[in-house]
């Protein structure tokens, strides 16, 4: 991958990071923005951590291949391992893409979170911390889903 491409990735990460800072905390704190708590049980943690990998995966999916369309860099490295392969060959279903890496990341990221909520005891946060951790977690999650989304697209499918 040549310096230009890897300057193009990385505008379009931190392009990803700061759209999902701003709109996944927007859209937080309107559904949250007269409660003094937020339910971090869970059911309410798996239902907010599916949600959001799903929409972020399928927009991000849509969004990705528009600019690789765009930039006319669409399929131009060479192919890769078996699973860049596969993963590549998927991303031209921006939908399907979206939503089989979307319940994956959402299935890792609720095995790491929930056991972590539930040794700690907490069944509930300050609104002010969900919203800090809400979009520091999606600003990072949108950076390394559009740097997937953008490799896989980068990539010729045989």
């Amino acid at each position: 991958m040549n310096e230009e491409l890897r300057a193009y990735l990385g505008l379009e990460a931190k392009v990803a990071a700061a759209f999902n800072f701003f709109i996944n905390g927007m859209l937080s704190a309107l559904i949250y923005h007269k409660a003094d708590l937020v339910p971090a049980d869970t059911l309410s943690l798996a239902i907010d951590i599916v949600l959001t990998s799903l929409l972020m995966f399928i927009l991000t999916a849509f969004f990705g291949m528009a600019s690789l369309k765009r930039t006319k860099t669409l399929g131009i490295l060479e192919p890769g391992s078996q699973m860049i392969q596969r993963l590549s060959r998927l991303f031209r279903h921006p939908v399907l893409f979206g939503t089989l890496m979307g319940m994956a990341s959402a299935a890792v990221l609720f095995a790491v979170i929930a056991p972590s909520f539930g040794l700690l005891g907490i069944k509930t946060l300050p609104f002010d911390i969900y919203i800090f951790l809400k979009t520091i977690g999606c600003a990072l999650l949108g950076s390394v889903v559009t740097l997937l989304s953008l490799n896989v697209g980068l990539r010729r499918v045989r």
